[in-house]
């Protein structure tokens, strides 16, 4: 364990967390206002993925800059939030390439349903469920 000053590639990784955190948060933002096509739910989930492999990347490399420089947390404390992270972010992946692939009928489904009105869309569910009644 080495106390002292932080070596420049922790630093980077610092830095580096917190623009993913930025640009991906913008890249979210900014294209979930286009509409229901499936390119802006890609869009979206790459935003939304650099946003939260941002906030592993600043927790992993500011429980090592803080280990780095006061000698805690422990090395196995570090360890094991760094493998939460990674799990965390594999999970994250799953979810968001999930997100991706739903994004454009969902966005319809929900376009659809707002333009008709409530009363059309309760109607259709009612005559669905006379439908499966039978």
């Amino acid at each position: 364990m080495m106390i002292g000053a932080l070596p420049i590639n922790l630093i980077l990784s610092l830095v580096f967390g917190l623009g993913q955190i930025v640009v991906g948060g913008w890249l979210a933002a900014h294209t979930a206002r286009r509409g229901p096509g499936w390119r802006t739910g890609v869009l979206v989930s790459a935003g939304l993925w650099f946003v939260f492999s941002g906030v592993i990347e600043l927790l992993v490399s500011g429980m090592e800059a803080s280990e780095r420089l006061t000698g805690a947390p422990a090395r196995a404390t570090f360890e094991l939030w760094r493998g939460r992270g990674d799990l965390g972010l594999a999970v994250t992946t799953a979810a968001l390439v999930c997100l991706a692939l739903a994004w454009a009928p969902v966005m319809r489904w929900w376009a659809q349903a707002h333009q008709a009105g409530p009363d059309a869309v309760s109607a259709e569910t009612g005559r669905e469920a006379e439908r499966s009644a039978r």
